[in-house]
């Protein structure tokens, strides 16, 4: 069953341009996220904040251990940049064409991560030894796709994602750069929306459920349902550019197998009577709208109960990249909490302790992990 509710993204974005500071500013001069209205946009960024504190992206990670890292250079040899054509830089956006398609991605300003780091330690030392606490930052679009000639106008992801794998402390840091990196030729990125393709999400759940050690399904085993003539937050980040409005998009996501049952909580843990009758993970949206699809957006709690009983539970602090991993953990544990870093407000250890969380993941964009989302950990999560 889907709740057929049509609020857009894009509208949304539209509503909320040109608002005050970007939350990442002092580390992002120009950058694209989500925001409590699913988008605001500043001179020099797109953000996304809660009462303009609060911002969510998109997230660029690398896994293995936590002293692992992966390479600093941006670009492999097997995986060459793209030639653009016609660029046009707006609102630290770029307009670009590509093969033949505008593609609107997100100039990334850059940022070490220390704080966000520095959080997922404590968590961790709260948490204790009971509770395997995972970190997977994964990056955005401009990471593989920016074209050649515009380099100088972007900081480097893995930079980003080394620097917070460097700083973890018993976390276990997930590769979702190189999972996202062997896959650049697939429809992995949106081009029209800051966000990625269902595709690109699958291939970074795939590596965070093998590094977790449980099942994992093939895509072939999926559903697949597609949204056509998606122009999403790009459109709006780029201050309207009808290049981007005039070539939508094609969004494909997919439907697991397992039977479960979600439960809509708001922020602090209570029934959502707007939901009380809904039990899918899957939100009716229009084009405009598709990446709300996943639960129809960020500002709650979902539990998540499958046919699996293999005593695995999972709870996911994210961004609303994270949104479009959660199909893809289904197959793979017995219980899962879906939980916004900007939208949460419970004490986070109390949480996991008396939900009998045995596996925490945070997943979100570079944006998020480098700006002012991760100060959600420290005031949302970490804070009585």
């Amino acid at each position: 069953m889907k709740l057929n509710i049509r609020l857009t993204a894009a509208i949304l974005a539209c509503a909320s341009i040109l608002t005050s500071a970007s939350a990442c500013s002092s580390q992002n001069t120009s950058s694209a996220t989500d925001s409590k209205n699913e988008s605001s946009l500043t001179e020099s960024s797109a953000t996304e904040s809660k009462d303009n504190t609060k911002s969510d992206t998109t997230s660029d990670n690398s896994s293995a251990s936590s002293e692992s890292t992966v390479s600093s250079d941006e670009s492999s040899s097997e995986n060459k940049k793209p030639v653009g054509v016609d660029g046009v830089q707006t609102n630290g956006q770029l307009v670009v064409d590509i093969d033949g398609h505008t593609w609107g991605i997100s100039l990334y300003g850059g940022g070490d991560g220390a704080n966000y780091a520095s959080y997922l330690n404590e968590f961790k030392e709260k948490v204790g030894s009971s509770v395997n606490v995972f970190n997977m930052v994964v990056p955005t679009a401009g990471a593989y796709y920016l074209p050649e000639g515009y380099e100088k106008y972007n900081a480097s992801h893995r930079d980003s994602i080394n620097s917070i794998a460097n700083k973890l402390v018993n976390v276990i840091n997930v590769d979702g750069y190189a999972a996202l990196e062997a896959h650049t030729n697939e429809y992995i990125y949106t081009r029209t929306d800051h966000h990625w393709e269902p595709l690109g999400a699958y291939y970074a759940a795939k590596a965070f459920c093998e590094m977790a050690q449980v099942p994992v399904k093939e895509l072939s085993t999926y559903k697949t349902e597609t949204i056509e003539g998606f122009v999403g937050t790009m459109y709006a980040f780029t201050e309207y550019n009808e290049r981007i409005k005039n070539d939508p998009d094609t969004f494909t996501y997919y439907i697991p197998s397992t039977d479960y049952t979600a439960t809509y909580y708001t922020t602090d843990f209570k029934a959502d009577e707007q939901f009380t009758q809904f039990h899918s993970i899957f939100v009716d949206q229009p084009a405009s709208g598709a990446y709300s699809t996943f639960m129809g957006g960020d500002q709650k709690i979902v539990k998540i109960e499958t046919a699996n009983k293999n005593g695995r539970k999972l709870c996911i602090f994210k961004d609303s990249y994270g949104n479009a991993e959660v199909p893809f953990f289904i197959d793979s544990f017995e219980e899962i909490y879906v939980c916004d870093i900007r939208y949460f407000d419970l004490y986070a250890p109390d949480f996991i302790k008396d939900n009998g969380i045995t596996d925490v993941l945070f997943t979100m964009c570079t944006f998020s992990a480098v700006g002012e989302n991760a100060e959600g950990i420290k005031n949302n999560l970490l804070s009585k």
